[in-house]
């Protein structure tokens, strides 16, 4: 401890005040990121300990860990141009390209991107309309491999609704389902995302991937989506309900390239934290099997005819709604988040002056358990939504927010929450899946998602 104060102590006076745990040289509190614990329950563990800001070091660099749900609001929200996404930009850069409102930052070309993105200048309630019978479909033929496989062998439901959300999204976007083919490429560039996400030794990451597979896999996945849109330009259909023909009818102007990237991206945006939030549903409620009995009651007299509901019965089943909440409440697919203050400046935040390009760690993990705004919040409650609990935490509130908050929310939220609904309420009425409780919820971090992995179910016709 004496060795770090000499060498950084200098550093810890703009954070005066500041509670946090002691360092140590060389590393400082890195070490608590290293132990085997998942890093949304290490900055959990420092909101217990120290409160709603806390003071760490990684290696000689200060940085906070934000549990507070005002200072989290001025970061993601009220002052957001004030800070900036370091992390994973580089590291994803040669994945998806900078230009990407994923990785890119505030500026003209962020504020551009957004306000071109086929998310923004479609009637997302009429183009999400148009979606509920091709997805129902698309979900319904996968669920039917599945009911013959586990004849013989039980479902990972790790990769397999990986790639029940790959169709599901192929045909949503591109009106089209891709092979299995398309879909390893996609694999292998998460893959190389994800490891350059993960990479502890920061140098490395100017240094270009060195996997000869990456670059054909981009080559081909990037030189297909390209061909795509180019042909669907030169005849859009208004009658196709995909995002591509719908953007192309609405007169997109984006060039071709950049129209096959930001379409594309969407694979990378809501895959993951889909499945994830999928499967956690699923784990939860066959540990829940009254809530999963609940559910499905709702369900068929809530949409009726599994292959006939419209949008109206699927976001009108209150109990369909709950029980999502309650599990991205209880495992938010996406329960980190990180900011750096900007560069060039000196940022006020909260009663808290911070020097430029200070690091940020943010988590909705704490405050989607925080006992004090959710009673009994180590419970799995569907019902703790009722009764205008809903309706007082919208996505992107305070204590509730499993897609993040502010402009920089992620930008197909309203799809992904469809999405997971629609994949949920086909499954149910579909299928009997017997999921054993018992099996460990085991989560790991890929590509930025908490993944739950390991899960095996088998399924059965109705």
């Amino acid at each position: 401890m004496g060795l770090f104060k000499l060498l950084h102590g200098h550093k810890a006076r703009a954070f005066e005040g500041i509670p946090g745990p002691e360092p140590s040289f060389p590393m400082g509190n890195a070490g608590a990121f290293l132990d085997g614990r998942l890093p949304w329950e290490v900055c959990c563990d420092f909101a217990h300990e120290f409160g709603g800001v806390t003071l760490i070091w990684m290696a000689g660099q200060p940085a906070l860990v934000l549990n507070d749900p005002a200072l989290i609001g001025e970061v993601l929200e009220s002052s957001w141009t004030n800070f900036y996404k370091d992390a994973p930009c580089k590291a994803l850069a040669p994945v998806i390209t900078r230009g990407s409102l994923f990785i890119s930052n505030y500026g003209k070309g962020w504020s551009k991107g957004h306000a071109e993105n086929p998310f923004t200048t479609l009637d997302q309630d009429q183009w999400l309309a148009q979606q509920v019978a091709p997805l129902r479909k698309v979900i319904k033929n996968d669920v039917e491999k599945f009911i013959e496989r586990s004849a013989s062998s039980t479902i990972d439901l790790y990769r397999d609704m990986q790639k029940l959300s790959f169709h599901a999204f192929s045909q949503a976007f591109w009106g089209r389902i891709f092979g299995d083919e398309v879909f390893e490429w996609f694999q292998t560039l998460a893959r190389t995302g994800d490891r350059r996400m993960q990479c502890r030794i920061p140098p490395l990451l100017n240094l270009p991937p060195l996997r000869p597979g990456f670059y054909s896999a981009r080559s081909k996945w990037y030189i297909m989506f390209e061909r795509i849109v180019k042909e669907a330009r030169r005849n859009p259909d208004a009658s196709a309900p995909d995002m591509l023909n719908q953007a192309l009818c609405h007169g997109a102007n984006l060039p071709d390239a950049v129209l096959a990237e930001t379409l594309a991206t969407n694979f990378f945006g809501g895959v993951f934290s889909g499945s994830s939030t999928i499967n956690t549903s699923l784990y939860m409620l066959a540990k829940h099997p009254d809530e999963c009995k609940k559910l499905v009651t709702a369900l068929k007299k809530d949409l009726g005819d599994a292959d006939s509901f419209d949008i109206d019965a699927l976001l009108s089943c209150r109990q369909l709604d709950f029980v999502l909440r309650e599990a991205m409440r209880y495992y938010p697919a996406v329960p980190l988040y990180l900011r750096n203050s900007a560069k060039d400046r000196e940022v006020q935040l909260g009663a808290h002056t911070l020097p430029r390009n200070t690091m940020l760690f943010i988590s909705n993990y704490y405050l989607h358990r925080y006992s004090h705004h959710w009673p009994q919040a180590e419970k799995f409650d569907p019902s703790r939504w009722e009764k205008g609990v809903a309706e007082e935490n919208p996505l992107g509130s305070g204590y509730f927010f499993p897609y993040g908050r502010g402009p920089r929310a992620c930008i197909g939220q309203q799809y992904g929450v469809f999405y997971t609904k629609l994949a949920l309420a086909t499954l149910l009425l579909n299928s009997k899946i017997d999921l054993n409780p018992a099996q460990k919820f085991n989560q790991f971090f890929f590509f930025g998602v908490m993944m739950p992995n390991g899960l095996k179910a088998k399924f059965t016709a109705l």
